[in-house]
Protein backbone atom coordinates (compact mmCIF):
# COMPACT_ATOMS: atom_id res chain seq x y z
CA UNK A 1 0.00 0.00 0.00
CA UNK A 2 2.84 2.37 0.85
CA UNK A 3 4.52 1.54 -2.48
CA UNK A 4 1.33 2.45 -4.35
CA UNK A 5 0.86 5.72 -2.45
CA UNK A 6 4.50 6.65 -2.93
CA UNK A 7 4.58 5.98 -6.68
CA UNK A 8 1.27 7.66 -7.46
CA UNK A 9 2.10 10.69 -5.28
CA UNK A 10 5.52 11.08 -6.84
CA UNK A 11 4.05 11.02 -10.35
CA UNK A 12 0.82 12.89 -9.43
CA UNK A 13 -1.19 10.06 -10.96
CA UNK A 14 -5.00 10.29 -11.18
CA UNK A 15 -5.62 7.47 -8.71
CA UNK A 16 -8.25 7.34 -5.96
CA UNK A 17 -7.70 4.87 -3.12
CA UNK A 18 -10.89 3.99 -1.28
CA UNK A 19 -10.57 2.35 2.13
CA UNK A 20 -13.71 0.92 3.70
CA UNK A 21 -12.81 0.98 7.38
CA UNK A 22 -15.21 -1.17 9.41
CA UNK A 23 -12.77 -1.46 12.35
CA UNK A 24 -12.23 -5.20 11.87
CA UNK A 25 -10.28 -7.68 9.81
CA UNK A 26 -12.16 -10.93 10.50
CA UNK A 27 -12.13 -10.72 14.27
CA UNK A 28 -9.12 -8.50 15.00
CA UNK A 29 -10.00 -4.92 15.92
CA UNK A 30 -8.18 -2.01 14.30
CA UNK A 31 -6.67 -1.07 17.65
CA UNK A 32 -4.58 -4.25 17.43
CA UNK A 33 -3.48 -3.66 13.85
CA UNK A 34 -2.18 -0.13 13.33
CA UNK A 35 0.32 2.03 15.15
CA UNK A 36 -1.27 5.38 14.37
CA UNK A 37 -4.40 7.00 15.65
CA UNK A 38 -6.26 5.97 12.51
CA UNK A 39 -5.71 4.90 8.93
CA UNK A 40 -6.46 8.47 7.91
CA UNK A 41 -3.60 9.78 10.05
CA UNK A 42 -1.25 7.06 8.80
CA UNK A 43 -1.48 8.21 5.18
CA UNK A 44 -0.37 11.76 5.90
CA UNK A 45 2.99 13.02 4.69
CA UNK A 46 2.74 12.11 1.00
CA UNK A 47 3.24 15.11 -1.24
CA UNK A 48 0.41 15.69 -3.76
CA UNK A 49 -1.86 13.19 -1.91
CA UNK A 50 -5.25 14.49 -0.78
CA UNK A 51 -7.03 12.83 2.15
CA UNK A 52 -10.74 12.57 2.95
CA UNK A 53 -12.18 11.12 6.17
CA UNK A 54 -15.89 10.47 5.72
CA UNK A 55 -18.89 8.75 7.24
CA UNK A 56 -19.26 5.88 4.80
CA UNK A 57 -22.87 5.36 5.84
CA UNK A 58 -23.73 8.86 4.62
CA UNK A 59 -24.22 8.73 0.85
CA UNK A 60 -24.15 12.49 0.36
CA UNK A 61 -20.97 13.08 2.37
CA UNK A 62 -19.30 10.20 0.54
CA UNK A 63 -20.48 11.45 -2.87
CA UNK A 64 -19.09 14.90 -2.19
CA UNK A 65 -15.69 13.51 -1.18
CA UNK A 66 -15.46 11.41 -4.34
CA UNK A 67 -16.50 14.35 -6.49
CA UNK A 68 -13.74 16.51 -5.02
CA UNK A 69 -11.16 13.74 -5.41
CA UNK A 70 -12.16 13.05 -9.02
CA UNK A 71 -12.16 16.72 -10.01
CA UNK A 72 -8.75 17.16 -8.42
CA UNK A 73 -7.31 14.09 -10.15
CA UNK A 74 -8.62 15.15 -13.55
CA UNK A 75 -6.89 18.50 -13.16
CA UNK A 76 -3.55 16.69 -12.73
CA UNK A 77 -3.22 17.58 -9.05
CA UNK A 78 -2.50 14.03 -7.91
CA UNK A 79 -4.05 11.05 -6.12
CA UNK A 80 -6.38 10.91 -3.13
CA UNK A 81 -7.18 8.56 -0.27
CA UNK A 82 -10.79 8.36 0.89
CA UNK A 83 -11.30 6.61 4.23
CA UNK A 84 -14.96 5.65 4.62
CA UNK A 85 -15.97 4.67 8.14
CA UNK A 86 -18.65 2.04 7.86
CA UNK A 87 -20.09 -0.97 9.66
CA UNK A 88 -19.86 -4.61 8.72
CA UNK A 89 -23.44 -5.65 9.39
CA UNK A 90 -22.89 -9.37 8.98
CA UNK A 91 -20.11 -11.84 9.86
CA UNK A 92 -17.01 -11.93 7.67
CA UNK A 93 -18.14 -15.16 5.98
CA UNK A 94 -20.67 -17.96 6.35
CA UNK A 95 -18.24 -19.78 8.66
CA UNK A 96 -17.74 -16.75 10.92
CA UNK A 97 -19.82 -15.99 14.04
CA UNK A 98 -19.23 -12.35 14.94
CA UNK A 99 -21.04 -12.73 18.27
CA UNK A 100 -17.83 -14.39 19.47
CA UNK A 101 -15.99 -11.07 19.33
CA UNK A 102 -18.74 -8.41 19.20
CA UNK A 103 -21.56 -7.71 21.63
CA UNK A 104 -25.23 -7.89 20.65
CA UNK A 105 -25.57 -4.26 21.72
CA UNK A 106 -22.86 -3.26 19.24
CA UNK A 107 -24.54 -5.20 16.45
CA UNK A 108 -27.97 -3.73 17.19
CA UNK A 109 -26.49 -0.23 17.07
CA UNK A 110 -24.87 -0.94 13.70
CA UNK A 111 -28.10 -2.19 12.17
CA UNK A 112 -29.78 1.12 13.04
CA UNK A 113 -27.05 2.80 10.98
CA UNK A 114 -27.75 0.78 7.82
CA UNK A 115 -26.46 3.02 4.96
CA UNK A 116 -29.22 1.97 2.57
CA UNK A 117 -31.96 2.86 5.01
CA UNK A 118 -30.20 6.13 5.87
CA UNK A 119 -30.06 6.99 2.17
CA UNK A 120 -33.77 6.27 1.72
CA UNK A 121 -34.74 8.32 4.76
CA UNK A 122 -32.59 11.28 3.64
CA UNK A 123 -34.09 11.22 0.15
CA UNK A 124 -37.66 11.08 1.43
CA UNK A 125 -37.17 13.64 4.22
CA UNK A 126 -35.56 16.08 1.78
CA UNK A 127 -38.31 15.48 -0.80
CA UNK A 128 -35.88 14.07 -3.37
CA UNK A 129 -38.23 11.13 -3.88
CA UNK A 130 -41.61 10.11 -2.51
CA UNK A 131 -41.92 6.91 -0.51
CA UNK A 132 -44.30 5.42 -3.08
CA UNK A 133 -41.82 6.15 -5.87
CA UNK A 134 -39.03 4.58 -3.89
CA UNK A 135 -41.10 1.48 -3.16
CA UNK A 136 -41.79 1.04 -6.88
CA UNK A 137 -38.13 1.52 -7.71
CA UNK A 138 -37.08 -0.88 -4.96
CA UNK A 139 -39.50 -3.54 -6.21
CA UNK A 140 -38.36 -3.15 -9.83
CA UNK A 141 -34.68 -3.47 -8.93
CA UNK A 142 -35.24 -6.52 -6.72
CA UNK A 143 -37.30 -8.18 -9.45
CA UNK A 144 -34.54 -7.50 -11.95
CA UNK A 145 -31.97 -9.06 -9.63
CA UNK A 146 -34.17 -12.13 -9.12
CA UNK A 147 -34.71 -12.48 -12.87
CA UNK A 148 -31.01 -12.14 -13.59
CA UNK A 149 -30.19 -14.73 -10.92
CA UNK A 150 -32.79 -17.14 -12.35
CA UNK A 151 -31.33 -16.61 -15.83
CA UNK A 152 -27.83 -17.40 -14.58
CA UNK A 153 -29.01 -20.49 -12.70
CA UNK A 154 -30.79 -21.78 -15.81
CA UNK A 155 -27.63 -21.88 -17.88
CA UNK A 156 -25.59 -25.02 -18.42
CA UNK A 157 -22.35 -25.38 -16.53
CA UNK A 158 -19.24 -24.89 -18.69
CA UNK A 159 -18.09 -27.95 -20.59
CA UNK A 160 -15.24 -29.75 -18.82
CA UNK A 161 -13.11 -29.38 -21.94
CA UNK A 162 -12.97 -25.62 -21.32
CA UNK A 163 -11.39 -25.89 -17.85
CA UNK A 164 -7.92 -24.96 -19.10
CA UNK A 165 -8.92 -22.54 -21.85
CA UNK A 166 -7.06 -19.22 -22.05
CA UNK A 167 -4.17 -19.99 -19.73
CA UNK A 168 -2.17 -18.68 -22.71
CA UNK A 169 -3.20 -16.67 -25.75
CA UNK A 170 -2.27 -19.26 -28.35
CA UNK A 171 -0.68 -16.46 -30.35
CA UNK A 172 2.76 -17.20 -31.77
CA UNK A 173 4.53 -14.34 -33.57
CA UNK A 174 6.26 -15.14 -36.84
CA UNK A 175 9.88 -16.03 -36.32
CA UNK A 176 13.03 -15.81 -38.40
CA UNK A 177 16.15 -17.78 -37.54
CA UNK A 178 18.00 -16.86 -40.72
CA UNK A 179 21.06 -15.03 -39.50
CA UNK A 180 22.32 -11.89 -41.15
CA UNK A 181 25.33 -10.77 -39.14
CA UNK A 182 25.54 -7.25 -37.71
CA UNK A 183 28.71 -7.72 -35.63
CA UNK A 184 31.31 -10.46 -35.61
CA UNK A 185 31.48 -10.66 -31.82
CA UNK A 186 29.02 -9.32 -29.24
CA UNK A 187 28.93 -10.03 -25.53
CA UNK A 188 25.73 -11.27 -23.93
CA UNK A 189 24.80 -8.03 -22.14
CA UNK A 190 25.27 -5.96 -25.29
CA UNK A 191 23.02 -8.34 -27.20
CA UNK A 192 20.34 -7.68 -24.58
CA UNK A 193 20.86 -3.94 -24.98
CA UNK A 194 20.65 -4.10 -28.77
CA UNK A 195 17.51 -6.26 -28.69
CA UNK A 196 15.78 -3.75 -26.42
CA UNK A 197 16.85 -0.82 -28.57
CA UNK A 198 15.65 -2.44 -31.79
CA UNK A 199 12.26 -3.35 -30.33
CA UNK A 200 11.82 0.14 -28.85
CA UNK A 201 12.30 1.50 -32.35
CA UNK A 202 9.67 -0.84 -33.76
CA UNK A 203 7.03 -0.45 -31.03
CA UNK A 204 6.15 3.05 -29.83
CA UNK A 205 4.04 1.55 -27.02
CA UNK A 206 7.02 -0.22 -25.48
CA UNK A 207 8.33 1.11 -22.15
CA UNK A 208 11.42 0.12 -20.17
CA UNK A 209 11.81 0.78 -16.46
CA UNK A 210 13.25 -0.57 -13.21
CA UNK A 211 15.80 0.31 -10.57
CA UNK A 212 18.84 2.25 -11.85
CA UNK A 213 18.07 1.45 -15.49
CA UNK A 214 17.95 5.01 -16.84
CA UNK A 215 20.96 6.89 -18.16
CA UNK A 216 23.57 7.86 -17.20
CA UNK A 217 23.95 4.57 -15.28
CA UNK A 218 21.96 2.41 -17.68
CA UNK A 219 21.47 -0.47 -15.25
CA UNK A 220 23.84 -2.07 -12.77
CA UNK A 221 25.01 -4.38 -15.59
CA UNK A 222 24.64 -1.69 -18.33
CA UNK A 223 21.95 -3.69 -20.13
CA UNK A 224 19.91 -0.53 -20.73
CA UNK A 225 22.74 1.96 -21.20
CA UNK A 226 22.05 4.64 -23.80
CA UNK A 227 18.34 3.85 -24.11
CA UNK A 228 17.10 6.87 -22.13
CA UNK A 229 19.29 9.14 -24.24
CA UNK A 230 17.98 7.52 -27.41
CA UNK A 231 14.27 7.16 -26.60
CA UNK A 232 13.66 9.74 -23.87
CA UNK A 233 12.87 9.59 -20.19
CA UNK A 234 9.15 9.21 -20.91
CA UNK A 235 9.82 5.71 -22.26
CA UNK A 236 12.97 4.61 -20.39
CA UNK A 237 12.98 5.63 -16.75
CA UNK A 238 13.93 4.72 -13.20
CA UNK A 239 11.41 3.29 -10.76
CA UNK A 240 11.34 3.39 -6.97
CA UNK A 241 13.10 0.53 -5.23
CA UNK A 242 9.87 -1.44 -5.00
CA UNK A 243 9.55 -4.70 -6.92
CA UNK A 244 5.86 -5.16 -6.22
CA UNK A 245 5.17 -1.72 -7.69
CA UNK A 246 7.40 -2.35 -10.70
CA UNK A 247 5.51 -5.49 -11.67
CA UNK A 248 2.12 -4.25 -10.49
CA UNK A 249 2.38 -1.14 -12.64
CA UNK A 250 3.59 -3.25 -15.57
CA UNK A 251 0.45 -5.36 -15.25
CA UNK A 252 -1.73 -2.27 -15.44
CA UNK A 253 0.16 -0.84 -18.40
CA UNK A 254 0.09 -4.14 -20.29
CA UNK A 255 -3.68 -4.52 -19.91
CA UNK A 256 -4.28 -1.15 -21.61
CA UNK A 257 -2.09 -1.74 -24.64
CA UNK A 258 1.44 -0.84 -23.62
CA UNK A 259 4.39 -3.23 -23.80
CA UNK A 260 6.22 -2.80 -20.47
CA UNK A 261 9.63 -4.47 -20.31
CA UNK A 262 10.72 -4.13 -16.71
CA UNK A 263 13.88 -5.15 -14.90
CA UNK A 264 14.11 -6.75 -11.47
CA UNK A 265 17.69 -5.93 -10.57
CA UNK A 266 18.48 -9.37 -9.12
CA UNK A 267 16.39 -12.53 -9.08
CA UNK A 268 16.84 -12.54 -5.33
CA UNK A 269 14.65 -9.41 -5.11
CA UNK A 270 11.66 -10.76 -7.00
CA UNK A 271 9.99 -12.41 -4.01
CA UNK A 272 8.32 -9.22 -2.73
CA UNK A 273 6.41 -9.15 -6.04
CA UNK A 274 5.18 -12.74 -5.92
CA UNK A 275 1.57 -11.83 -5.17
CA UNK A 276 1.49 -9.58 -8.24
CA UNK A 277 3.07 -12.30 -10.39
CA UNK A 278 1.15 -15.33 -9.16
CA UNK A 279 -2.31 -13.87 -8.56
CA UNK A 280 -2.41 -11.13 -11.19
CA UNK A 281 0.12 -11.43 -14.03
CA UNK A 282 -0.23 -15.17 -14.55
CA UNK A 283 -4.02 -15.34 -14.29
CA UNK A 284 -5.48 -12.23 -15.93
CA UNK A 285 -6.23 -13.86 -19.29
CA UNK A 286 -7.65 -17.01 -17.69
CA UNK A 287 -9.88 -15.35 -15.14
CA UNK A 288 -11.21 -12.82 -17.65
CA UNK A 289 -12.09 -15.60 -20.11
CA UNK A 290 -9.69 -14.12 -22.66
CA UNK A 291 -11.12 -10.59 -22.36
CA UNK A 292 -7.83 -9.20 -21.03
CA UNK A 293 -4.23 -9.82 -21.94
CA UNK A 294 -1.13 -8.90 -19.98
CA UNK A 295 1.94 -9.25 -22.24
CA UNK A 296 4.50 -7.77 -19.84
CA UNK A 297 8.15 -8.85 -19.99
CA UNK A 298 10.12 -9.18 -16.76
CA UNK A 299 13.88 -9.27 -17.23
CA UNK A 300 15.68 -10.87 -14.30
CA UNK A 301 19.45 -11.33 -13.83
CA UNK A 302 19.86 -14.63 -11.98
CA UNK A 303 22.38 -17.20 -10.81
CA UNK A 304 25.64 -17.50 -8.97
CA UNK A 305 29.37 -17.93 -9.68
CA UNK A 306 29.97 -14.21 -8.99
CA UNK A 307 30.64 -14.45 -5.22
CA UNK A 308 27.46 -12.50 -4.57
CA UNK A 309 26.35 -14.40 -1.48
CA UNK A 310 22.89 -15.62 -0.70
CA UNK A 311 21.10 -12.39 -1.73
CA UNK A 312 22.73 -11.97 -5.16
CA UNK A 313 23.16 -15.56 -6.39
CA UNK A 314 19.79 -17.26 -6.38
CA UNK A 315 18.39 -19.42 -9.14
CA UNK A 316 14.65 -18.90 -9.45
CA UNK A 317 13.63 -21.02 -12.44
CA UNK A 318 12.28 -23.88 -10.30
CA UNK A 319 9.67 -21.63 -8.74
CA UNK A 320 8.38 -20.17 -11.96
CA UNK A 321 8.14 -23.27 -14.16
CA UNK A 322 5.55 -24.40 -11.63
CA UNK A 323 3.38 -21.38 -12.49
CA UNK A 324 0.94 -21.73 -15.42
CA UNK A 325 0.27 -18.60 -17.44
CA UNK A 326 3.84 -17.31 -17.78
CA UNK A 327 6.46 -18.20 -20.38
CA UNK A 328 10.11 -18.54 -19.34
CA UNK A 329 13.21 -17.95 -21.45
CA UNK A 330 16.74 -18.72 -20.23
CA UNK A 331 19.39 -18.22 -22.95
CA UNK A 332 23.01 -19.36 -22.75
CA UNK A 333 24.68 -17.08 -25.29
CA UNK A 334 24.47 -13.66 -26.92
CA UNK A 335 22.73 -14.55 -30.18
CA UNK A 336 20.05 -16.61 -28.43
CA UNK A 337 19.58 -13.84 -25.87
CA UNK A 338 18.88 -11.37 -28.64
CA UNK A 339 16.56 -13.61 -30.63
CA UNK A 340 14.58 -14.75 -27.60
CA UNK A 341 14.26 -11.29 -26.04
CA UNK A 342 13.02 -9.78 -29.30
CA UNK A 343 10.47 -12.58 -29.52
CA UNK A 344 9.40 -11.96 -25.91
CA UNK A 345 8.79 -8.31 -26.78
CA UNK A 346 6.34 -9.36 -29.51
CA UNK A 347 4.39 -12.06 -27.67
CA UNK A 348 0.89 -11.61 -26.27
CA UNK A 349 1.59 -13.43 -23.00
CA UNK A 350 3.70 -12.54 -19.96
CA UNK A 351 7.34 -13.61 -20.11
CA UNK A 352 9.96 -13.94 -17.41
CA UNK A 353 13.28 -13.53 -19.18
CA UNK A 354 16.14 -14.93 -17.11
CA UNK A 355 19.67 -13.70 -17.79
CA UNK A 356 22.56 -15.41 -16.05
CA UNK A 357 24.78 -12.68 -14.62
CA UNK A 358 27.98 -14.67 -15.04
CA UNK A 359 27.39 -14.84 -18.80
CA UNK A 360 27.08 -11.10 -19.39
CA UNK A 361 30.71 -10.53 -20.42
CA UNK A 362 32.13 -14.03 -20.76
CA UNK A 363 33.94 -14.65 -24.03
CA UNK A 364 32.42 -18.13 -24.36
CA UNK A 365 28.90 -16.63 -24.17
CA UNK A 366 29.75 -14.08 -26.87
CA UNK A 367 28.72 -14.70 -30.45
CA UNK A 368 28.18 -13.12 -33.80
CA UNK A 369 25.22 -10.76 -33.49
CA UNK A 370 22.19 -11.38 -35.71
CA UNK A 371 20.34 -8.50 -37.35
CA UNK A 372 17.12 -6.89 -36.16
CA UNK A 373 14.87 -9.46 -37.84
CA UNK A 374 16.30 -12.44 -35.95
CA UNK A 375 13.57 -14.04 -33.81
CA UNK A 376 13.75 -17.39 -32.01
CA UNK A 377 10.45 -19.17 -31.30
CA UNK A 378 9.75 -20.17 -27.71
CA UNK A 379 9.72 -23.94 -27.17
CA UNK A 380 12.47 -24.75 -29.65
CA UNK A 381 15.69 -26.08 -28.15
CA UNK A 382 19.10 -26.19 -29.82
CA UNK A 383 21.41 -29.18 -30.17
CA UNK A 384 24.86 -27.91 -29.22
CA UNK A 385 26.58 -31.10 -30.26
CA UNK A 386 25.29 -34.43 -31.52
CA UNK A 387 25.96 -37.78 -29.91
CA UNK A 388 24.70 -41.34 -29.79
CA UNK A 389 25.42 -42.67 -26.28
CA UNK A 390 24.12 -40.11 -23.78
CA UNK A 391 21.96 -36.96 -23.74
CA UNK A 392 22.74 -33.93 -21.58
CA UNK A 393 19.75 -31.63 -21.09
CA UNK A 394 20.72 -28.20 -19.81
CA UNK A 395 20.26 -24.42 -20.07
CA UNK A 396 21.75 -21.09 -19.02
CA UNK A 397 25.28 -21.09 -17.60
CA UNK A 398 25.29 -24.88 -17.34
CA UNK A 399 25.50 -25.23 -21.11
CA UNK A 400 29.15 -24.17 -21.17
CA UNK A 401 29.92 -26.21 -18.04
CA UNK A 402 28.50 -29.28 -19.78
CA UNK A 403 30.58 -28.59 -22.90
CA UNK A 404 33.70 -28.24 -20.74
CA UNK A 405 32.95 -31.50 -18.92
CA UNK A 406 32.60 -33.42 -22.18
CA UNK A 407 35.80 -31.88 -23.55
CA UNK A 408 37.74 -32.64 -20.36
CA UNK A 409 36.87 -36.32 -20.66
CA UNK A 410 38.38 -36.34 -24.18
CA UNK A 411 35.37 -38.16 -25.55
CA UNK A 412 34.95 -38.57 -29.26
CA UNK A 413 32.59 -36.05 -30.83
CA UNK A 414 29.72 -38.48 -31.43
CA UNK A 415 29.34 -39.80 -27.86
CA UNK A 416 27.42 -37.12 -25.94
CA UNK A 417 24.51 -35.09 -27.29
CA UNK A 418 24.01 -31.71 -25.56
CA UNK A 419 20.60 -30.02 -25.73
CA UNK A 420 20.30 -26.35 -24.77
CA UNK A 421 16.61 -25.92 -23.90
CA UNK A 422 16.65 -22.11 -24.33
CA UNK A 423 13.10 -21.86 -22.92
CA UNK A 424 11.77 -23.74 -19.89
CA UNK A 425 8.15 -22.93 -20.66
CA UNK A 426 7.24 -24.02 -23.22
CA UNK A 427 9.55 -27.00 -22.85
CA UNK A 428 10.76 -28.67 -26.05
CA UNK A 429 10.14 -32.18 -24.79
CA UNK A 430 9.84 -33.64 -28.28
CA UNK A 431 13.55 -32.93 -28.88
CA UNK A 432 14.43 -34.46 -25.52
CA UNK A 433 12.44 -37.58 -26.37
CA UNK A 434 13.97 -37.89 -29.84
CA UNK A 435 17.47 -37.62 -28.40
CA UNK A 436 16.89 -40.19 -25.65
CA UNK A 437 15.40 -42.59 -28.20
CA UNK A 438 18.78 -42.40 -29.92
CA UNK A 439 21.12 -42.39 -26.89
CA UNK A 440 19.22 -44.32 -24.19
CA UNK A 441 20.67 -42.26 -21.34
CA UNK A 442 19.82 -38.87 -19.84
CA UNK A 443 21.73 -36.43 -17.63
CA UNK A 444 20.03 -33.19 -16.58
CA UNK A 445 22.36 -30.37 -15.55
CA UNK A 446 20.95 -27.25 -13.91
CA UNK A 447 21.91 -24.63 -11.32
CA UNK A 448 18.76 -24.55 -9.20
CA UNK A 449 18.46 -26.78 -6.12
CA UNK A 450 18.55 -30.52 -6.71
CA UNK A 451 15.40 -31.26 -4.69
CA UNK A 452 12.21 -30.34 -6.55
CA UNK A 453 14.20 -28.30 -9.06
CA UNK A 454 13.42 -28.06 -12.78
CA UNK A 455 15.45 -31.20 -13.41
CA UNK A 456 13.13 -33.21 -11.19
CA UNK A 457 10.17 -32.37 -13.42
CA UNK A 458 12.12 -33.10 -16.60
CA UNK A 459 13.29 -36.38 -15.06
CA UNK A 460 9.69 -37.28 -14.29
CA UNK A 461 8.62 -36.53 -17.86
CA UNK A 462 11.41 -38.72 -19.20
CA UNK A 463 10.39 -41.52 -16.85
CA UNK A 464 6.74 -41.22 -17.91
CA UNK A 465 7.30 -41.02 -21.67
CA UNK A 466 10.72 -42.56 -22.39
CA UNK A 467 11.06 -45.36 -19.84
CA UNK A 468 11.36 -48.19 -22.35
CA UNK A 469 14.02 -46.25 -24.27
CA UNK A 470 16.36 -45.95 -21.28
CA UNK A 471 19.52 -48.00 -20.83
CA UNK A 472 20.41 -46.45 -17.48
CA UNK A 473 19.10 -44.33 -14.62
CA UNK A 474 18.11 -40.72 -15.18
CA UNK A 475 20.75 -38.64 -13.41
CA UNK A 476 20.88 -35.01 -12.29
CA UNK A 477 23.67 -32.59 -11.43
CA UNK A 478 22.48 -29.47 -9.61
CA UNK A 479 23.13 -27.20 -6.64
CA UNK A 480 23.06 -28.59 -3.15
CA UNK A 481 19.95 -27.83 -1.12
CA UNK A 482 21.46 -24.78 0.52
CA UNK A 483 21.62 -21.00 0.20
CA UNK A 484 24.64 -19.87 -1.82
CA UNK A 485 27.51 -19.00 0.56
CA UNK A 486 29.59 -15.85 0.21
CA UNK A 487 32.95 -17.57 0.71
CA UNK A 488 34.26 -18.47 -2.74
CA UNK A 489 35.32 -21.99 -1.78
CA UNK A 490 32.02 -22.75 -0.09
CA UNK A 491 30.20 -21.30 -3.11
CA UNK A 492 32.08 -23.76 -5.31
CA UNK A 493 31.01 -26.57 -3.01
CA UNK A 494 27.31 -25.67 -3.25
CA UNK A 495 27.00 -24.76 -6.95
CA UNK A 496 27.46 -27.45 -9.63
CA UNK A 497 30.99 -27.58 -11.03
CA UNK A 498 32.48 -29.04 -14.18
CA UNK A 499 34.07 -31.77 -12.04
CA UNK A 500 30.62 -32.80 -10.75
CA UNK A 501 29.30 -33.09 -14.29
CA UNK A 502 32.36 -35.07 -15.40
CA UNK A 503 32.01 -37.54 -12.53
CA UNK A 504 28.31 -38.19 -13.15
CA UNK A 505 28.82 -38.28 -16.90
CA UNK A 506 31.55 -40.90 -16.58
CA UNK A 507 29.44 -43.05 -14.24
CA UNK A 508 26.45 -42.94 -16.55
CA UNK A 509 28.45 -43.71 -19.68
CA UNK A 510 29.92 -46.76 -17.94
CA UNK A 511 26.57 -47.98 -16.61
Amino acid sequence: FHEALNWSSREKLPVIYHIQDNDYAISVHISEQISGESIFSMVSGYQHLARFDVDGSDYFETHLAFKKAIDRARKGMGPAVIVSHCDRLKPHSSSDDHLKYRTKKEIDKMEKNDPIQRFVDECINNKIIKKEEFDRLDKRIKNQIENDADWAESKEHPDSSSATNYVYSGYAPEYNENIAILNDNTVFVDAINHALSEEMGKNKKMLIYGQDIADPKGGVFTATKGLTDKYGKERVFNSPLAESSIIGSAIGLATVGYKPVVEIQFGDYIWTAMMQIRNELATIRYRSNNSWSCPAVIRVPVGGYIHGGLCHSQSIDGYFIHMPGIYIAYPSNASDAKGLLKMACRMDDPVIFMEHKSLYRQSYASSAEPDDEYLIPFGKSKIIQKGSELTIITWGAMVQSSIDAVNDLSLSEDVVEIIDLRTLNPLDFSSIKSSIKKTGKALIVYEDNLTNGPGAEISSLISDHCFEMLDGPIRRVASKDSPVPYNMYLEQDVLPQVADIKETLKELLEY
